[in-house]
């Protein structure tokens, strides 16, 4: 979970993003119980962060209205403190009643996979957790993936892609999707990230245009975010009044195109009600759309 600020804080909104994942790993770990052909389950933690993070409540009214609205026995909260800490992703998947076989957690900045290294020794008596102080998408491409650790055809996976901005490369879910057994949750940033690097006017420079590319896979979102009017001097370029929506719409249709099923967009909002991300499901197997679908549609939903 690296939705931090600068300051290593994160919004209260995260509990729900939280809450989801740990909802759909709960069904996701139960499917796959006592399965025989199943060799073994992993969890790929991209972005995992430190393990937990203080949490930012603005004012009373606003911690009364999340200790009413989230049930803080769950899990996804620390025990000692909960409305001051929330546990993120890495103690959210280490704490399932029934857990995976196999921990992969991604953390790039050195200090946060210091703590997941501890954590990692506290779990590690009867876990099997990897830490991987690396670029994510390397970390995926070449340390799980590219040694050939597990056979696809009977181990199954997910991997929690929770981005703060636009580090997450395209060629990385080709790779994930071409497991043919690894389901992915994945946080498309629209309003924290994409929206601030998207202009009104459409004019981008050659580099940033590239790394959009990259990251969508394809040149395509140009088309999809801007519209061109008719004006006095020919035609004007407009960004969509929707763009959010178009976007969001769009790479869920391309995550379906890359995996072959894919679950509606679930919106995340901030405490004012304004767009953060979107978080979307997409897998192989008609179970998992099942369930992720159940799951998101608890929140605000896009169809």
């Amino acid at each position: 979970m690296t939705s931090y600020k600068t300051d290593g804080t994160v919004g209260p909104w995260a509990k729900e993003k939280l809450k989801i994942l740990e909802s759909y790993l709960d069904a996701y770990t139960k499917v796959l119980l006592n399965q025989g052909w199943c060799a073994g389950t992993i969890f790929i933690d991209a972005f995992a962060g430190a393990g937990r993070a203080p949490l930012r409540i603005s004012d009373k009214n606003e911690r009364r209205s999340t200790q009413l609205l989230f049930d803080v026995s769950s899990g996804v909260y620390d025990d000692k403190d909960e409305l001051t800490y929330v546990n993120g992703s890495p103690r959210v998947a280490l704490g399932l009643k029934h857990t995976f076989d196999h921990y992969f957690f991604i953390e790039q900045n050195s200090d946060r996979a210091i703590e997941l290294q501890k954590l990692k020794e506290k779990y590690s008596s009867h876990k099997n957790i990897n830490v991987l102080q690396d670029d994510a998408n390397e970390a995926i491409k070449g340390g799980i993936l590219g040694k050939g650790l597990f056979n696809w055809k009977s181990f199954r996976g997910i991997a929690f892609l929770d981005p703060f901005g636009m580090q997450l490369r395209w060629d990385t879910l080709e790779a994930l999707a071409s497991t043919e057994a690894i389901e992915i949750i994945i946080n498309l940033p629209v309003g924290t990230t994409l929206q601030r690097l998207l202009p009104k006017s459409g004019q981008f420079s050659e580099t940033k245009r590239q790394q959009l590319d990259e990251y969508f896979g394809s040149p395509d979102w140009y088309d999809v975010i801007y519209e061109k009017t008719p004006g006095l001097f020919g035609d004007e370029i407009n960004k969509s009044e929707n763009s959010g929506k178009r976007l969001a719409l769009w790479y869920r249709s391309r995550l379906k195109e890359l995996f072959g099923l894919s679950s509606p967009a679930s919106l995340i909002r901030n405490s004012r009600g304004g767009h953060l991300y979107y978080l979307i499901w997409a897998g192989h197997h008609p179970k998992g759309l099942e369930i992720a679908s159940h799951v998101l549609s608890q929140g605000e939903v896009i169809k």
